[in-house]
């Protein structure tokens, strides 16, 4: 995220180079809660920076889902409060994009019940 601070794209350039609009990119400069982990894997891409952390996350959270259906209920449960999702919003988050943000609240949550 620090690079967009040193880029000298506008907002429509930059928007073009990522595959997102102009209105996105300024949306996202001014409430950075919007970025999507695919936008930020796309700007890592722009920027050639690294996109194994982006790629490494998504593949755990695309094996979360059917890893904890394979857990018993109880342990299914205690899981879903650590990590203040529920299997249903994993799926739906792994189809749509995950937000940053909820990445974010479940980083906190892990690392807050250590």
């Amino acid at each position: 995220m620090w690079r967009l601070r040193e880029c000298s794209l506008n907002d429509e350039q930059l928007g073009i180079a990522v595959g997102l609009s102009g209105n996105a990119i300024r949306n996202r400069r001014s409430k950075p809660d919007l970025w999507k982990l695919s936008d930020v894997e796309r700007l890592a891409n722009h920027f050639t920076l690294p996109v194994t952390a982006c790629v490494q996350l998504n593949q755990v959270l695309l094996e979360l889902p059917a890893n904890l259906k394979s857990l018993p209920p109880e342990e299914r449960r205690r899981i879903e409060r650590q990590l203040l999702f529920k299997l249903n919003q994993l799926e739906s988050y792994n189809h749509s994009d995950w937000p940053v943000r909820y990445l974010l609240r479940m980083h906190q949550a892990l690392t807050n019940n250590k």
